[in-house]
């Protein structure tokens, strides 16, 4: 895992899955790997878990209309029409917070990526980023 800090956006995977989300259109790249970590009943692998933390972010961000933390590729994809010439905003709904939610306990009780971030003991840093992140999810 290429990481330079404990948030969510700070690793490579996150970072690329990002950039592939700012050209998207639609919800189906941010959703994917949500669907893939809640669908997943074996070891989830750190990538996707990377990925699903970062589209969490993003979710969290649209429904509580705080983008301080997201990276400006996210908030250029939350601005931006989907569709044709008349479409409209990504619309990100309660639904999808609750999905969210669900991925990043999933995540943080036992994945790959919980286990390199604590493997030399609890981790507080990267564990305060994802109870604050709960916590947004949970009073969406």
């Amino acid at each position: 895992m290429g990481a330079w800090s404990e948030d969510n956006f700070g690793n490579d995977d996150a970072g690329d899955w990002v950039w592939g989300l700012e050209k998207s259109k639609g919800l189906d790249t941010l959703l994917a790997p949500i669907r893939s970590v809640l669908s997943e009943n074996d070891y989830l692998e750190s990538p996707i878990c990377s990925e699903a933390l970062a589209a969490c972010e993003i979710i969290a961000a649209a429904v509580t209309g705080d983008e301080s933390l997201i990276p400006q590729e996210a908030k250029n994809w939350l601005g931006k029409k989907q569709g044709l010439i008349f479409g409209s905003k990504p619309n990100i709904e309660v639904a999808h917070s609750k999905m969210a939610l669900e991925a990043v306990k999933k995540i943080t009780s036992g994945s790959e990526l919980q286990e390199l971030w604590e493997e030399n003991g609890e981790n507080k840093t990267w564990r305060a980023v994802q109870n604050t992140l709960i916590a947004k999810l949970e009073n969406a």
